[in-house]
């Protein structure tokens, strides 16, 4: 019993986040391209896009799919949560699936793209000597809610007078971005 209680003591922050963000995708979600496709079948099969953008002949739709893991395990020589010396390991993994369709403007299906990949999120240790915390992964931006909860709304809402409005990562008409992508790049290089 009281080697339980010391073991629950050091173990003081170790947790595990699950994060679960889309609807699985697969390359043959939507029928060869040897059908004809319109937008109205690609909605009955896939629901409403993530992503939407103007393209030169038509548009895009996105479809992404997220499985985020996040664990972290520390360890306190502290008395009543003050951190005399903690050690902290840290580890996050994420899996996405991407799924692209080009429109023309007569609303067909003219290509589709898919993508699928499984990558380290993150991960470090470290030792603190004194009080402290330190958060060792951050998957926070990419468990924000899905971008079409957002534009939905928002496209009930007052115009907005934004000078970038055309180049918006999910609405807007100069490309799509996927989550996660960094500031400096992509659509958000822009604001």
């Amino acid at each position: 019993m009281l080697g339980g209680v010391a073991l629950a003591l050091l173990l003081s922050a170790c947790t595990q986040w699950r994060y679960e963000l889309g609807t699985r995708l697969s390359p043959e979600a939507l029928p060869d391209a040897g059908h004809s496709l319109s937008l109205a079948r690609v909605l009955d099969i896939l629901g409403p896009p993530h992503r939407i953008s103007a393209a030169g002949a038509g548009y895009v739709l996105a479809w992404e799919y997220w499985k985020i893991r996040e664990d972290s395990i520390g360890l306190s020589l502290g008395v009543l949560g003050t951190d005399l010396l903690s050690m902290d390991w840290g580890d996050a993994h994420m899996h996405g699936e991407f799924l692209l369709v080009t429109f023309n403007r007569d609303h067909q299906v003219t290509s589709s793209t898919f993508a699928r990949w499984s990558n380290d999120a993150g991960g470090g240790q470290a030792i603190q000597p004194m009080l402290g915390l330190v958060s060792l992964v951050d998957v926070g931006d990419m468990v924000d809610h899905m971008p079409h909860h957002q534009w939905g709304g928002a496209l009930l809402q007052p115009l907005p007078q934004a000078i970038n409005t055309p180049s918006r990562p999910d609405t807007g008409q100069s490309g799509i971005q996927r989550r996660g992508t960094p500031t400096g790049t992509g659509q958000q290089s822009l604001e």
